[in-house]
């Protein structure tokens, strides 16, 4: 009989224990589901950081790509003056030749220039398209001066 009591008060200590930890928690809820409010404006205000936090990548990216383009052309133009000391070597039929070769490769090295026109002009939205055209435009001028300066060698 004893320890059907002490078994009938431990349940009832344990109840209360119970619905204290409950109705504890349930306060705590309360107070941290509460979302916070998000205005109009904030949502304006973030999406005007993220848009110019892009517009400044695209800018940097752009600066980069542009710097590198005007460094490699430099140096094409340096290499094709070289080539141009050698043609002044060469006789009547193989200076007559080089020359065609120098033109072509100066028409290229132009045309790279031009490309870099329009990406100083173009819109960050844009300048992916200019960007591979400018590429591809350089890869043609490094294919073509690469067959000029191996004809070059051979004479």
């Amino acid at each position: 009989m004893k320890s059907v009591m002490f078994v009938r008060g431990l349940l009832a200590i344990m109840l209360l224990l119970a619905l204290g930890v409950l109705a504890g928690c349930g306060e705590n809820e309360q107070s941290q589901s509460k979302p916070a409010a998000v205005s109009k404006e904030d949502v304006k205000k973030e999406a005007k950081e993220a848009y110019d936090t892009t517009k400044t990548y695209t800018q940097e990216q752009m600066q980069a790509f542009r710097e590198q383009t005007e460094a490699e052309l430099a140096e094409y133009g340096k290499e094709i003056d070289q080539l141009q000391a050698k043609a002044e070597m060469m006789g009547a039929d193989a200076k007559a030749k080089a020359e065609q070769q120098l033109t072509a490769l100066r028409q290229k090295r132009d045309a790279v220039s031009e490309k870099m026109k329009e990406l100083g002009s173009s819109s960050e939205g844009a300048w992916e398209q200019i960007k591979s055209g400018i590429e591809a435009a350089l890869e043609d001028l490094g294919n073509t001066y690469k067959k000029v300066a191996a004809e070059f060698s051979k004479s």
